[in-house]
């Protein structure tokens, strides 16, 4: 079994897990009044495409490991971990941006967020602030404005 097989399962598998969660949560949002379509319209939308996808990358994955010949078989690949410091770092990075929205805002956080993740993917700092300040500017708009969705707005 290749490596990259099994982390096709089992990346597949939490994502449509996580999916199903996502859906079950929404179904529990309110209809606020005056809106044209229901608030957990687009968190099911996006639920059961995570679901419809990571089932598509765990059935994928696991026919791939069935058609994979004996001479095939890796036991140490010798490449990286799966957990890499980067992707453990935008983990660490993504939770503290949800504990922090809530205290901060999301403009602060979400900006915060932005430029460390870019930081973090080797961006400089003139560069990160730039686009930190962009997307969650834009971001702001979409939700608020757009889709009329409240962000936390923090103490700022």
């Amino acid at each position: 079994m290749r490596i990259g097989h099994v982390a096709d399962l089992v990346i597949g598998l939490a994502f449509a897990g996580l999916g199903t969660a996502i859906f079950i949560v929404a179904s529990g949002f309110r209809t606020i009044p005056g809106m044209a379509v229901s608030s957990s319209l687009f968190p099911k939308i996006t639920g059961t495409g995570m679901i419809l996808f990571g089932l598509v990358m765990a059935l994928a994955a696991a026919r791939n490991m069935r058609r994979l010949p004996a001479s095939q078989i890796v036991r140490d690949a010798g490449g990286p971990a799966l957990p890499t410091l980067y992707a453990m770092a935008v983990i660490g990075a993504l939770l503290a941006l949800i504990f922090a929205m809530p205290l901060t805002g999301f403009l602060a956080s979400g900006f915060v967020f932005s430029a460390v993740l870019v930081r973090l993917g080797g961006g400089r700092w003139p560069g990160a602030v730039v686009f930190a300040l962009l997307a969650t500017v834009a971001v702001y708009l979409v939700f608020t404005h757009g889709l009329r969705v409240p962000l936390p707005r923090g103490p700022f």
